[in-house]
């Protein structure tokens, strides 16, 4: 997808350019958000510039047109696991999630979703950090969405909910707050990826787990991992928090989403085929750096051509 987002914040950085300039710009810049960071310590990566970047698109080397960081508001869906097997820490959820939001910025813009036996949306995307609060307080208070773990149903209606993020220049981020105690459904978890690919968004998921999760946990060897899947495949990350960690620890994911950079190109291959493109990007080999850097980002995008 040709996502506009990346130009606009190019005019906020600068001055505004022509408008003609502008619907030009909008039909062939692809903006991917990267996150780098060290392999070693697991620490973001800061004080790169475009020439540490390569990128190629479906194997082909592309030149880097544009480039920033931090310079992104942030449109968040926090999406909350409020099923039976993190109901005992419910209220450490809650708490550390209200007092995440200090972290935010004024321009940010935060969704509130709930899932258990199926998602709600508890809050639409707003500025009001006092009414998100209100709402995260209501949505953990009960129990009325059930019992089960259904996180394949509230990625679908996240993801296609992402698309109505009221601020087009912004950074696009799921923030998923589970235990991880759930299965995916392969056509669902695919359908979920392509909404995901088509508006830009990165998936982050801040796994915490009551006694009945890590039960659940050993029993299954580790091996339910369910927002594994599309953390990976967004550039996301996985991180690990105790009950009374949550404030901290999601603090330290706004933090890391400040610290991604957006880069841009213009696709070589002008053909709006409808086609997935793979795109790879890379710490250049000339770089010398001390750390071991990785670059985490979206595992490619599909090409929309817009005529207006």
């Amino acid at each position: 997808m040709a996502i506009p987002f990346g130009v606009l914040s190019t005019n906020s950085l600068a001055q505004r350019p022509d408008p003609i300039d502008v619907v030009r710009i909008n039909t062939d810049l692809v903006v991917f958000d990267a996150q780098v960071i060290d392999k070693k310590t697991g620490r973001a990566v800061e004080g790169l510039s475009k020439e540490d970047f390569e990128l190629s698109d479906s194997g082909v080397r592309q030149k880097i047109s544009y480039f920033t960081r931090d310079a992104l508001p942030l449109s968040i869906i926090l999406l909350l696991d409020v099923s039976y097997s993190v109901r005992p820490i419910i209220h450490d959820i809650r708490d550390g999630a209200l007092n995440a939001l200090q972290r935010l910025r004024p321009d940010d813009q935060v969704a509130v979703m709930a899932f258990a036996d199926k998602p709600q949306l508890a809050q639409d995307f707003t500025q009001d950090r006092a009414l998100v609060a209100r709402r995260i307080d209501e949505v953990t208070a009960t129990n009325a969405l059930g019992n089960g773990t259904y996180l394949g149903a509230a990625m679908a209606d996240a993801a296609l909910h992402m698309q109505t993020a009221p601020a087009p220049a912004s950074r696009r981020v799921i923030i998923v707050i589970t235990d991880n105690i759930a299965a995916n459904v392969a056509s669902q978890q695919r359908s979920v990826l392509h909404d995901l690919f088509e508006s830009g968004t990165v998936v982050y998921g801040l796994v915490v787990r009551a006694t009945i999760g890590k039960v659940f946990n050993l029993l299954s060897f580790g091996q339910i991992k369910g927002v594994n899947k599309y953390v990976e495949e967004t550039g996301g990350e996985i991180i690990g928090a105790d009950k009374k960690e949550v404030d901290a620890k999601l603090g330290n994911v706004i933090d890391r989403l400040r610290a991604r950079y957006a880069i841009g190109f213009r696709p070589s291959n002008e053909i709006d085929d409808g086609k997935f493109r793979p795109v790879a990007i890379k710490i250049s080999q000339t770089t010398k750096r001390k750390e071991k850097p990785i670059v985490l980002t979206k595992r490619g995008y599909y090409l929309r051509r817009r005529t207006n």
